[in-house]
C-alpha cells in the first residue's frame, strides 16, 4: 500500500489561543530565559507526534474530542505553561537564547480528512490504523511548521491541529519545539492536557459548576535550570572557573574549520535538520519494525558478557543489534558496489534523560530538554566481526558514563555552556557520516493511557518527516498494548535508512528480526 495524499486533508480554520488568565504570564521575566540545557538542540527541530483516537461505537452520537473543549483545555493548559504563549528570540551575538512576546498565544488548527479511518488499515498491525498509510504518511495531520530561522522565532512553540476524518475518529497532531522540551516534557504536556480536558468533561457531564475549572493535581515545573546563570549573570571569577572544565562531549566551533572524518552534528537525536550537509545521495526511507518480549530477551541474553561479569539493559542490546547489522550490511554493500563510498567513523549516540543523574537538582515534573546524547566510537572491526556482547559493551559504558550520569559531570558542563560568550559556536563532538548509528529510547514512555482524552488513543508515533528521514537514525516505541492486561514487553523501532541499505537487510532476512509492520 502506498500512503494516502495529503490532499484529503483541509485545514479549515486556524486558532491563536491565549492562556485562561493573562496573569500567568504577566508574571513571567520579560524575556523569560532559557537554561544551559536548552542550548545545544538546533532551534528549528521540534519534538511532533501524531495521536489517533476512533469514535467508540457505544457513543457514535456523541462527537469526540469536540474543538471548543480542546480549545478550553489548551486556554488553562497555557495558565500551567505560560511560557509557551510566547515566541523565540536568539541573540545575534551571544546566542543566547530566551522567549519573548509572551501572551501572543499558541497554534490550534482544524482539519478535516474525507476518508474514515478504516482507509488507513493495515493488517500488519492490531489497532488495524497504519502511520505510514495516513494522510502524508502522518504529517498532514501535523500543524503547518516552517522551519526557517524566521520563522521559527516568529511563529508560536506550541501547535495542535485536531484533525477530524469522515468517520468521526479524530487525530491530534501535538508539537514543541525541541529546544523548549524534550520527549519526557513533551508526553507529561499530553498528559496534562488530557488531565485537564478530563476534567472539563466531566464538569460537563455532573453540571457542577465548583469542578468547572480542572485543577492539575501535580504543578509543572517548567523554569529552565540554571537560566539564572545565563544573560551575563555569572561573575568574572564564576565564569573563568566554569571556562576552565573540559567538557567531554562538547566543543567550541573554530572559526573557518571544517571537519575531515564525518559530519559533526549538534547533540540530540531529533536535531540533525538543517545542519545535515553530507547525507547519502540515495533517499532515505523509513519504516517500523516489531520485536517481542521473547526476541528482545533472547537479544538480552547475547548481549551479556558470557563471563557473567556487568548487565545490559534491552535498549542497549538492541541498539547494538541494529548497529552491528547495518554496519555489517554497510560493508557488504560497499564490497559489491564501490560506488557508495568509504564508511566514516562509526560514532554511535544515543540520548539519556538527565533526569535520574541530576536528582534533587531537577524538580519533579520537569518540562524543558533535560538531554545529553553522549557517543563513542566504536572498532568497526568490533562491529563488523565481534560478538554482540562486546559491541553492547560500549553502549552500556558510554550511555553510564561520567559525561550523563555524573551529578558533577553534567553541572561542569552545563556551567561551561552557560559561561561561553557566544553558545551558538558550541558544537558535540559526535561525527555524523556514512558509518554512524543514532537511536533514541522513547519505549519507557507512557504514550498511550496519559493521552486518554474521551477515550484512549488506538496509535501514538512520531510521522517520518524530512528532518527525521535520517540515514540510521531510530527510535524505540511503545506498542499500542502499552499499559494493557495485553503487554508483552514488545517493541516497536521507527528505522530512518538509506533506501539501498534497507533493501539489502530486507532481502537478506539474516540480519534484522523483528517483523516489518509498516
Amino acid at each position: 500500500m502506498t500512503a494516502a495524499s495529503s490532499s484529503s486533508v483541509t485545514v479549515t480554520a486556524e486558532h491563536i489561543v491565549h492562556a485562561a488568565h493573562p496573569s500567568s504570564w504577566q508574571s513571567l521575566p520579560s524575556p523569560f530565559p532559557l537554561g544551559p540545557m536548552d542550548h545545544y538542540v538546533t532551534i528549528s527541530i521540534p519534538v511532533q507526534v501524531v495521536f489517533v483516537y476512533r469514535r467508540p461505537s457505544s457513543s457514535s452520537s456523541e462527537e469526540l474530542i469536540p474543538v471548543a473543549w480542546l480549545k478550553r483545555a489548551l486556554e488553562r493548559l497555557l495558565d500551567y505553561y505560560p511560557h509557551l504563549t510566547g515566541r523565540l528570540e536568539v541573540h545575534p551575538t551571544t546566542g543566547e537564547r530566551s522567549i519573548t512576546r509572551l501572551g501572543s498565544g499558541m497554534g490550534l488548527y482544524e482539519a478535516v480528512c474525507s476518508d474514515p479511518l478504516d482507509a488507513f488499515v493495515s493488517s500488519a498491525l492490531p489497532s488495524g490504523i497504519s502511520l505510514q498509510q495516513l494522510p502524508g504518511s502522518g504529517n498532514a495531520l501535523l500543524a503547518p511548521f516552517n522551519p526557517a530561522f524566521q520563522a521559527v522565532c516568529n511563529d508560536p512553540l506550541f501547535a495542535v491541529q485536531h484533525t477530524r476524518f469522515a468517520c468521526g475518529g479524530v487525530s491530534l497532531g501535538v508539537r514543541v519545539l525541541h529546544t523548549i522540551a524534550d520527549a519526557d516534557g513533551f508526553f507529561q504536556l499530553v498528559r496534562d492536557l488530557a488531565e485537564i480536558y478530563r476534567g472539563l468533561l466531566e464538569a460537563e457531564k455532573t453540571g457542577n459548576p465548583t469542578s468547572a475549572v480542572p485543577v492539575l493535581a501535580q504543578m509543572p515545573h517548567f523554569k529552565p535550570y540554571m537560566s539564572e546563570l545565563m544573560g551575563g549573570n555569572m561573575t568574572t571569577e564564576e565564569q573563568q572557573t566554569a571556562l576552565a572544565y573540559k567538557p567531554s562531549l562538547f566543543h567550541i566551533e573554530e572559526d573557518g574549520k571544517t571537519a575531515s572524518e564525518g559530519q559533526a552534528m549538534p547533540e540530540t537525536m531529533a536535531e540533525i535538520g538543517d545542519k545535515v550537509t553530507m547525507a547519502p545521495e540515495a533517499p532515505t526511507t523509513g519504516h517500523f519494525l516489531r520485536y517481542t518480549g521473547n526476541e528482545l530477551q533472547d537479544l538480552k541474553d547475547r548481549a551479556t558478557d558470557p563471563s557473567g561479569k556487568g548487565w545490559v539493559s534491552t535498549f542497549e542490546a538492541l541498539s547494538a543489534h541494529f548497529y552491528q547489522c547495518v554496519h555489517r550490511a554497510r560493508v557488504e554493500l560497499r564490497a559489491k558496489d564501490p560506488s557508495f563510498g568509504d564508511i566514516s567513523p562509526t560514532d554511535f549516540l544515543t540520548s539519556v534523560n538527565l533526569r535520574t543523574a541530576l536528582g534533587p537538582d531537577l524538580p519533579p515534573r520537569y518540562f524543558p530538554q533535560a538531554v545529553f546524547a553522549p557517543w563513542v566510537f566504536i572498532p568497526p572491526e568490533i562491529l563488523a566481526d565481534g560478538p554482540l556482547w562486546k559491541v553492547a559493551k560500549y553502549a552500556h559504558d558510554m550511555m553510564r558514563g561520567p559525561a550523563a550520569g555524573s551529578r558533577d559531570s553534567i553541572n561542569g558542563t552545563l556551567r561551561w555552556i552557560a559561561a561561553q560568550p557566544n553558545k551558538s559556536k558550541i558544537q558535540s563532538g559526535f561525527r555524523f557520516g556514512s558509518g554512524s548509528f543514532m537511536i533514541s529510547q522513547w519505549s519507557k514512555t507512557d504514550m498511550y493511557s496519559g493521552a486518554t482524552f474521551d477515550t484512549r488513543p488506538i496509535l501514538v508515533s512520531p510521522p517520518f518527516t524530512a528532518i527525521s528521514l535520517v540515514d540510521a537514525l531510530l527510535y524505540t516505541l511503545p506498542t499500542e498494548d502499552q499499559g494493557t492486561p495485553n503487554d508483552t514487553g514488545d517493541i516497536d523501532v521507527a528505522v530512518a535508512l538509506s533506501a539501498p541499505l534497507w533493501q539489502f537487510l530486507v532481502q537478506d532476512g539474516r540480519y534484522m528480526g523483528g517483523r516489518i509492520i509498516d
